[in-house]
């Protein structure tokens, strides 16, 4: 059972990092703007820390994707699992005293910060966490289902913040 949520994690985490970038690099300017709404740093950092942000995901999900398409472990899963755990941290911090700021989570200004959206980094640095620790499949069968895993977790966590935003402006 570890083997296939290593793979599964081995799958999902450079997904989610390279699809985060890639909505950075489409809209370069919201991380930034969300970081300013956030008022959690002072303005001269903003830009460096958007950056590094961009440095990070793209290093940690090239690795990652490295990783995958070898399929060997690396450590890029221990370096997203740290990653992922201070986007968890930071989601959560800001959601609990800064109401309705963007959160600038893979380019979209659309999304607010909220419980969800460090909730789903949550899950994520849990699975990078425990895809670190486990080594992956070895059978063709039990490659085939964590690289559906893979995808499915992905997926599902990709969507989750917007999908609960959107559920509640439905409802409300």
């Amino acid at each position: 059972m570890t083997a296939l949520l290593a793979g599964a994690a081995a799958v999902a985490i450079p997904l989610v990092l390279l699809a985060s970038l890639a909505g950075h690099l489409r809209r370069p300017r919201a991380l930034a703007g969300a970081l300013r709404a956030q008022r959690t740093l002072p303005a001269v950092l903003v830009r460096p820390v958007a950056a590094s942000v961009l440095l990070a995901e793209a290093v940690t999900g090239s690795a990652g994707l490295a990783g995958l398409v070898l399929w060997r472990e690396t450590p890029a899963l221990w370096a997203a699992a740290a990653l992922l755990g201070i986007y968890a941290a930071y989601g959560t911090w800001v959601a609990r005293t800064r109401h309705g700021v963007p959160c600038g989570c893979a380019g979209d200004p659309g999304t607010p910060m909220t419980g969800w959206v460090a909730a789903r980094a949550a899950a994520l640095a849990a699975l990078a966490l425990a895809g670190a620790s486990g080594g992956l499949p070895s059978t063709a069968y039990e490659t085939s289902v964590s690289t559906i895993a893979g995808l499915t977790f992905a997926v599902l966590l990709w969507t989750l913040p917007h999908a609960m935003t959107h559920e509640r402006t439905l409802a409300g």
